[in-house]
């Protein structure tokens, strides 16, 4: 099933019980950017098969940092009605920074990356019009230190553009409206909604809480504006637009609350991306980089060391005389495929 914005946060309660109940997680992300091959000016930091595990995370450390996430597939897999099998509900996020704050996030582009997506389909348009926002720990705390200070603001042309708008329509309404009269704003998210409400103070008007992506705006008389403003009620909203800045972030916090097993293959790379976009920034130590994921996700299951260390068993199990025999017997040996249902779909 594809998530994008416009219905993440209707989903989210159903996707925060799915993980709840599944037995463990799968995971993979894309991104807008070739994680092998570095560019100029870094094209000194080309991985090498010498590297140590260190240096190649600072290698790629430079490259998580560079680029974004574009889309994170996300299953949950567990049993139903102790059946002997296993349910897959896949989920596939379009990702797109968040555009509320203090500071625009930059990103940089790969042209074979873009070529690679573009060549199997991948929706640029979902990723830029309805591209899910997110946030680590470090952009909320400046965001939410702005809130508190009333200092924050849009940084997207866009929403400044709708913002504008939805100023505009009360204004023109404002000075024709009796007392006790309202209106009622169409169409904003929540980040939008907290933008109105923001700005919206300079006028005689109660605003009350947001309902479907709705404002209601009450014209008041001058004392009621101004025992609302005394009232400890957060008539701006500011839980509801953290609630909508952090976006996927919040989906995350669920993951790592859950302590699921968590599966993907060859999963640095995933790993530096989850922890950069929706924990901390990378630290330059790769000892801690360790410890924080293994804190945000005890188990980790990757099928490239799965594999391997399956295929060194057999290797050391099975004489050297007898490899020939052993290829000749498995080209004709039939495994079951497993029992597997899946309750969505993925696609690129």
């Amino acid at each position: 099933m594809e998530v994008g914005a416009a219905g993440f946060e209707r989903r989210l309660p159903r996707l925060r019980g799915c993980i709840g109940r599944a037995a463990f997680l799968g995971e993979n992300n894309l991104c807008i950017a070739n994680p092998v091959v570095s560019t100029p000016p870094y094209s000194g930091f080309v991985h090498s098969l010498f590297d140590s595990p260190a240096e190649r995370y600072l290698k790629a450390r430079q490259s998580v940092q560079r680029f974004t996430v574009t889309q994170l597939g996300k299953c949950c897999s567990g049993t139903e009605n102790n059946l002997p099998r296993y349910v897959v509900h896949s989920y596939n996020f379009f990702l797109f920074p968040s555009t509320l704050g203090v500071t625009d996030v930059e990103f940089t582009l790969s042209a074979s990356s873009i070529q690679f997506l573009s060549h199997y389909g991948f929706d640029y348009n979902k990723f830029l019009k309805d591209g899910i926002p997110y946030m680590n720990e470090v952009q909320e705390k400046i965001l939410s230190q702005h809130l508190l200070a009333g200092s924050w603001k849009v940084s997207s042309a866009l929403d400044r553009d709708m913002l504008k708008k939805a100023v505009d329509e009360v204004t023109s309404w404002i000075a024709a409206a009796e007392e006790e009269e309202t209106m009622i704003l169409q169409d904003l998210s929540g980040v939008k909604q907290g933008a109105s409400l923001r700005h919206l103070k300079q006028w005689e008007a109660e605003l009350p809480n947001d309902c479907s992506f709705q404002v209601m705006v009450k014209k008041v008389s001058p004392h009621h504006r101004q025992l609302l403003e005394n009232s400890p009620y957060d008539y701006c909203q500011k839980e509801l637009i953290l609630l909508s800045a952090r976006g996927f972030t919040n989906l995350f916090q669920t993951l790592v609350k859950a302590k699921k097993p968590l599966v993907g293959h060859n999963m640095l790379m995933d790993l530096m991306h989850l922890h950069d976009k929706f924990y901390r920034p990378l630290p330059e130590s790769y000892d801690e980089f360790k410890r924080n994921i293994h804190n945000l996700f005890p188990v980790l299951i990757d099928t490239k060391t799965v594999t391997k260390s399956i295929w060194k068993v057999r290797c050391k199990a099975i004489p050297l005389f007898s490899w020939g025999r052993y290829f000749k017997v498995s080209r004709f040996i039939s495994f079951p495929p497993p029992k597997c249902f899946s309750a969505g779909f993925l696609s690129f």
